[in-house]
């Protein structure tokens, strides 16, 4: 019996160091279509994804995460994520990602947050940084 529970407790380790390093492994691409997944499904539920510090930075660097919590981002006059005051509700189902260019530890992508009816489509240009092992977002600039 112990060694069935000391082979369940090994299993469950290996396990979890094992989805550790596929999280690391993710793409820029993966990683920003992942974050956009997230933050718009809480927008749409109306909740704020920015209170939620510790899933905001697995997604976000330190330099971006250290401004979102300054005065300065209290001031900005725009939701700094999607670039806009306002968000489509169908841009959680539309997330297109396209020119990721990677250079060293660093890479540029843009997100397009697709809505067919009034909001539009919303264009991103987004810089990722690698830290710790993870693409983490650095930078956002909308395409108007």
């Amino acid at each position: 019996m112990k060694m069935r529970t000391l082979i369940f407790v090994l299993f469950l380790i290996l396990g979890s160091a094992g989805a550790a390093v596929a999280q690391a492994n993710t793409g820029p691409g993966d990683t920003s279509k992942a974050f956009y997944k997230w933050y718009l499904h809480e927008l749409n539920a109306e909740r704020s994804p920015t209170d939620e510090k510790a899933k905001m930075r697995s997604f976000i660097s330190a330099r971006l995460n250290k401004w979102i919590n300054s005065k300065a981002y209290e001031e900005y006059d725009t939701d700094y994520f999607v670039d806009a005051q306002d968000y489509g509700k169908a841009w959680e189902n539309n997330i297109q990602i396209s020119k990721v260019v990677v250079t060293g530890n660093a890479a540029t992508l843009r997100v397009a947050l697709v809505d067919h009816g009034s909001m539009g489509t919303q264009i991103l240009d987004l810089k990722l940084l690698k830290e710790g092992g993870a693409w983490k977002i650095d930078r956002i600039t909308g395409k108007h």
